[in-house]
């Protein structure tokens, strides 16, 4: 326990229990003779921070040493049974103590019980290995106060299957990887499972990186904490422990695996040949990393995972499960997929795949949103009708399965200086305008991963604007003002990238956009990869100048881009993106001029780039000739109306040409209007004006 005197120690107070506590009575008698009869003044110190008769005082009785600012843990038991019949304390005495101002006031029956600890002064191994652990880290950590964590009738079927593979000890894939999108409440479910699994007594180690703490966001302090953690369940592995870094005080600066070897395996197959079968399955043996992507350098991910490969998965010797929940990025992903080391040796839970979250997000907005009606002094919000069913689904829409959004719903409508119910009123109508920023939160989110992955890009692809290219993908694959939604391969060709450039941009964006299967549209049948935003939210924070700020690239600009890039590629001579220049010519810069209206940003870019465009009108003609054949051949049942539209936007494009060329060449103007009456006659066919 900490005394309030001075310290004089120069090291920082550790202010967190590192041991259990054991007990050693010693008669009165057998105290050395010089020491006082009365408390002392961290004894009184103790009293005044609160503690009742029977507290736990610490202080070094082999050196007799003033009391330090420390917490001290003896290695020889004092008395445990000290009993005092009257001790008299001066009011001097005690003027900044429990007892201030009291004068002549008399102790009776003062029992003091000094626990047995190791002093860290007497124990340096021990100590230097705190000096090198992340507190924070913790899974009850003072510094993660009120965690984010499962509400009781909520995520119970993920709950169970995490908490079902951690307690079969006898299947044989000891890792298990829990990976999901941002804000798909990853760290609540570890939290929960880490309190399940301390309140079974089965949790050896939590460790729960934060990019935002400078402690917690490398791997440096990871081993040196779940060490820590099972040194504190067991004195023989603390002993093993102490004596390694005793041995090797260099131990923190070497290789993670060696760190792994020396301080966690060494020590516990030390322990495993000295102790029973039966004592060895009664220790703690799960073991919570959280949060994995946060860890600031990729290398040190992969680092970490391979030392778990090699110093626990290789060998079956060990009881340790492990749980490790992380975003898809490319340090998890490389090793989890199919060619992966970790592929086959890994319990593999897919989190926004594989679990719909709608209903449980449902559950907790309703509840509550209810619970802060209950408490408001507004009496809409203490109706019975607040909130609305349309209000509770329109969040659960938005929310896209994603719990972050539920949850920055709920603390903004949670301040108390307003009404709840303008507060949601204000979520669910928000728009650009308005002063109030309900999703602050989420955008910053968002605004780190986005900006981290730019960076990484930007540092590959020097020549090329990630943001103006992530907003290119992200309209072209929800078919943002055009017929059909265009695939990610198809738009890599358009903009003469190289072969499969969308699975570089996305690489550092896995916990926001994926890829998926899609059977086939009004202009692919066949099955194609789609782009698939998991959040709406991160879409409307991509669309929002006022939410994305630096990082808003406006639809206008994306448009003009997409234009010119039609325009180049249709100068290119590449057979191979022939496909792809047919698909963009058509759907993209033809189809949408069958629209008469304005205002469209897309018709608007087109129509500067048209008289450019109207210039290669023969290199059009081929590619809404060969496009209208390939798609009759492979869906006639919709060619009637998609290429409807392409014809229209045909027509309105050939009217263009001839205004361009009605008096400069007369021959070509010629060819255009044959052309013109060609299609004009194929399109009436098809029921066209």
């Amino acid at each position: 326990m900490t005394s309030r005197a001075k310290p004089t120690s120069s090291k920082s107070v550790l202010r967190w229990p590192w041991l259990k506590k054991r007990n050693v009575d010693r008669a009165v008698e057998q105290q050395p003779e010089d020491r006082p009869e009365v408390p002392t003044q961290p004894m009184i110190d103790a009293l005044d921070r609160g503690t009742d008769a029977g507290c736990s005082v610490a202080s070094n009785a082999a050196t007799q040493a003033p009391w330090s600012s420390e917490e001290r843990q003896l290695e020889h038991p004092t008395s445990s049974g000290l009993e005092i019949a009257q001790a008299t304390v001066s009011s001097a005495g005690a003027s900044s103590s429990f007892f201030t101002n009291a004068s002549n006031l008399v102790v009776k029956s003062l029992q003091i019980n000094a626990h047995q600890h190791e002093s860290n002064s007497n124990n340096p191994g021990w100590e230097r290995l705190l000096q090198n652990t992340a507190p924070n880290a913790l899974h009850d950590s003072e510094y993660r106060f009120d965690p984010p964590k499962c509400d009781e009738d909520t995520r119970v079927e993920v709950t169970g299957e995490l908490m079902g593979w951690i307690q079969d000890r006898e299947s044989p894939q000891r890792l298990l990887c829990m990976t999901g999108a941002a804000g798909s409440g990853k760290s609540a479910l570890q939290q929960t499972v880490a309190e399940e699994c301390s309140g079974k007594d089965i949790l050896a180690s939590t460790f729960f990186f934060s990019s935002t703490d400078p402690t917690r966001n490398t791997v440096s302090a990871v081993i040196p904490t779940i060490a820590y953690q099972l040194g504190s369940n067991n004195p023989t592995l603390r002993e093993a422990i102490s004596a390694a870094v005793t041995k090797d005080p260099l131990i923190f600066k070497k290789s993670l695996k060696t760190q792994m070897k020396t301080l966690v395996i060494s020590p516990f197959e030390n322990l495993s040949r000295a102790i029973s079968k039966t004592e060895l399955a009664a220790l703690p043996y799960a073991i919570l990393i959280d949060g994995l992507d946060e860890c600031t350098n990729e290398q040190r991910q992969v680092e970490l995972l391979e030392t778990i490969d090699d110093c626990f998965l290789q060998n079956d010797a060990l009881p340790f499960r492990i749980f490790i929940s992380s975003r898809p990025e490319w340090a998890v992903r490389s090793a989890l997929e199919v060619t992966g080391y970790l592929h086959h040796k890994t319990y593999h839970i897919q989190l926004s795949d594989q679990y719909d979250a709608s209903g449980d997000i449902r559950r907790s907005l309703s509840r509550r949103l209810r619970e802060l009606g209950r408490r408001s002094g507004d009496p809409r919000a203490q109706s019975p009708s607040w909130p609305s069913e349309e209000d509770i689904e329109t969040l659960v829409v938005n929310a896209s399965g994603q719990f972050i959004y539920a949850a920055t719903a709920i603390k903004f409508v949670s301040e108390r200086r307003s009404s709840p119910v303008d507060r949601l009123r204000a979520v669910i109508t928000w728009t650009p305008e308005d002063r109030a920023q309900p999703f602050a939160a989420l955008d910053l989110l968002y605004t780190n991963i986005v900006s981290a992955a730019k960076e990484a890009y930007e540092a590959a692809h020097p020549e090329q604007d990630f943001l103006l290219l992530l907003r290119v993908y992200e309209l072209l694959g929800r078919g943002r003002c055009t017929v059909t939604r265009f695939a990610p391969t198809t738009v890599d060709q358009i903009l003469d990238l190289e072969d499969n450039a969308h699975r570089w941009l996305i690489s550092d964006l896995q916990s926001l956009v994926t890829t998926v299967d899609f059977r086939g549209n009004a202009t692919s049948p066949w099955p194609v990869k789609l782009l698939k935003f998991y959040h709406k939210s991160f879409i409307d924070f991509l669309e929002s100048a006022s939410r994305s700020n630096s990082l808003f690239v406006p639809e206008s600009r994306v448009f003009e881009f997409v234009t010119e890039s039609c325009i180049r590629a249709l100068d290119r001579d590449d057979s191979s993106a022939s496909y792809s220049v047919n698909v963009f010519i058509c759907y993209f810069l033809v189809g949408p001029l069958a629209d008469d209206g304005s205002g469209s940003p897309l018709l608007e870019a087109i129509s500067h780039r048209l008289p450019e465009a109207t210039k290669r009108w023969e290199k059009v003609e081929k590619c809404v000739s060969e496009e209208s054949e390939r798609y009759q051949l492979a869906n006639p049942r919709l060619f009637r109306s998609i290429f409807g539209t392409v014809f229209a936007g045909w027509l309105a494009y050939l009217s263009h040409a001839l205004l361009e060329h009605e008096n400069l060449d007369q021959e070509t103007y010629r060819k255009i209007q044959t052309s013109y009456d060609k299609w004009e006659q194929i399109s009436r066919s098809l029921g066209g004006p």
